[in-house]
């Protein structure tokens, strides 16, 4: 979550003896249990010590998002299902860049060391809090936490100065105690070969589909240790290094990502073993909302793949509305670009915010204009190929797929189809799942050990390299790539039984320790997981036909 971003993985990665790279066994010390959700800033602030007014010496990363131009025409644009070129969205819907130019200059004379680039949809600007405080007509207060951890936060709503208001709707970064989560959970594991052969895979890897030509790239707030980690899991499954396949970029701007947890080598690996000749990005930032703001419209702004991959998360009612706004944004370019967004559910059941808390969902997988990746539990047939599924959900340790309804976005058109009145017209979570329980989860090598890891920061990078499959397809044959992924998904739920085959695996039992898993869409595991290969059969059926 970007409370401070949260990884999707409740990273449990238990030790494991060296494990026979042909089985889904392994020895192993025992599982670690997903980590709570983190209190809300709030309730934070409540148990905090309180140190008194932040001081200059406490510097304060503001990221200011940027209005577009014709707002409604961009959502017509993303509404129909075509795309433009980053130029043309630029000269059409980028934000102005005489305003731009303007708030910067002002920004500078403020005393904020701010930059910007052309294309992008964030104005940077860094300063001692007192001087964030008056600009924004807030009081930025320093806080000491029961482990020695300090923390600074305003619950005050900024006021937009007028000098930036005809360039900036909205600010995030006014504390850095929210921030993502990774949402991962770690023992010997499905192994490559089993994933292929469970989720159908292997008859597209054997027509030649390997991710060629791909790349995909990730958001991501912990460090990975050295290539060791990755090289070592492709040595032990005949994959190809990934020296020439993975891109590692930073930028002081973006903050100092967290130490390594596990989750970043979680998603590379998983990619890796799906789609092993797809190119690799990940972008690392601190793990505030400010900074990961900054790394994600960069992200999108140099747009060297077509698929991203987020297995970060935070408790959607307690992120900052100029967050959500600034994310939403750059989301909305993105889309109207043709990327396709898979983004982890949460590990935490339908309580995202905690036990304690109502039903909440996990941001931003509940924006309608990404696709959110639910959890299961798998079950092997003795041939190691698909037997059945049931929806993850934990009672003891409090752990799940994330799924409910947004308490801010209405449903989009795409899913009216399914809409549930537990929803209340709001926006629905998750879209799709797959394999996510740590006891049923996948074999990952990390600090040179081999172990098992479950989460839905397992499942969304299982799905965005089947997508990477499907898109390199789809090329092949002369079509448009996959693009916003959500409608033809409901397409393809709304119509499976008239398919040549069905592209979804439909889960029916279990549930998320609030919502039971049913026959079709359902808040647990959307329309279910994938078989791959009727899946790539069907986004060709869909294009072919005109589906937007």
């Amino acid at each position: 979550m970007r409370t401070a971003l949260t990884v999707a993985v409740v990273l449990a990665i238990a030790a494991c003896g060296p494990s026979n790279p042909g089985s889904a066994s392994g020895k192993s010390s025992g599982i670690s249990q997903p980590a709570p959700p983190p209190p809300t800033l709030a309730a934070a602030i409540r148990k905090a010590v309180h140190l008194g007014p932040a001081g200059d010496a406490t510097t304060v990363s503001l990221s200011f998002g940027l209005k577009v131009r014709d707002p409604a025409g961009l959502a017509r644009l993303i509404a129909s299902g075509h795309t433009v070129s980053a130029e043309t969205y630029a000269a059409e819907f980028g934000p102005d860049p005489v305003a731009v130019r303007a708030a910067v200059a002002w920004l500078r004379q403020m005393g904020f060391s701010t930059t910007w680039r052309a294309g992008s949809g964030l104005i940077a600007a860094d300063g001692p809090a007192p001087r964030a405080s008056a600009l924004l007509q807030v009081d930025i207060e320093s806080f000491r936490q029961a482990d020695g951890t300090t923390f600074y936060a305003t619950l005050d709503e900024p006021r937009m100065p007028t000098q930036l208001a005809s360039a900036a709707s909205s600010v995030s970064g006014l504390d850095n105690y929210r921030g993502a989560r990774v949402l991962a959970v770690r023992r010997g594991g499905l192994t490559p070969t089993d994933v292929l052969a469970f989720y159908n895979l292997k008859p597209l890897r054997d027509a030649g589909l390997d991710g060629t030509g791909q790349t995909i790239v990730l958001p991501e707030i912990d460090d990975l240790p050295n290539l060791n980690d990755l090289n070592k899991f492709a040595t032990e499954f005949g994959l190809p290094p990934f020296d020439s396949y993975l891109t590692v970029k930073r930028d002081p701007n973006w903050g100092t990502p967290e130490k390594p947890q596990g989750e970043a080598v979680l998603d590379l690996e998983i990619l890796h073993e799906v789609a092993p000749q797809a190119k690799l990005v990940i972008y690392l930032s601190a793990a505030d909302f400010g900074h990961g703001d900054r790394a994600f419209d960069q992200m999108v702004t140099e747009h060297l793949g077509s698929i991203i991959s987020e297995s970060l998360g935070a408790c959607e009612a307690d992120t900052s509305g100029g967050h959500r706004n600034a994310y939403a944004s750059i989301q909305d370019r993105a889309i109207a670009e043709g990327m396709s967004h898979f983004v982890a559910s949460g590990d935490s059941g339908a309580y995202t915010c905690g036990e304690d808390q109502p039903p909440a969902g996990s941001f931003p997988s509940t924006l309608p204009t990404v696709t959110a990746v639910g959890g299961t539990t798998v079950f092997e047939s003795q041939q190691g190929t698909y037997f059945k599924e049931m929806a993850w959900g934990g009672p003891l340790d409090e752990s799940g797929s994330g799924g409910g309804a947004s308490q801010f976005y209405p449903a989009p058109d795409y899913q009216k189809i399914v809409l549930s009145s537990l929803g209340h017209a709001l926006r629905q979570v998750p879209d799709v799942a797959a394999d996510a329980d740590p006891s049923t989860g996948f074999h990952i090598v990390f600090e040179e050990q081999d172990g098992q890891v479950g989460g839905t920061s397992a499942a969304t990078p299982l799905w965005a390299g089947t997508v990477a499959l499907v898109n390199q397809d789809l090329i092949k044959k002369g079509l448009r790539e996959v693009g916003f992924a959500n409608p033809a998904l409901y397409w393809m739920g709304q119509n499976s039984s008239t398919l040549p085959a069905r592209p979804f695996h439909d889960v029916t039992t279990g549930n998320n320790l609030a919502y039971d898993a049913g026959a079709g869409w359902d808040f647990a595991t959307g329309w279910g997981s994938m078989d791959a290969a009727a899946l790539d059969a069907a986004w060709i059926l869909y294009i072919k036909g005109g589906g937007s």
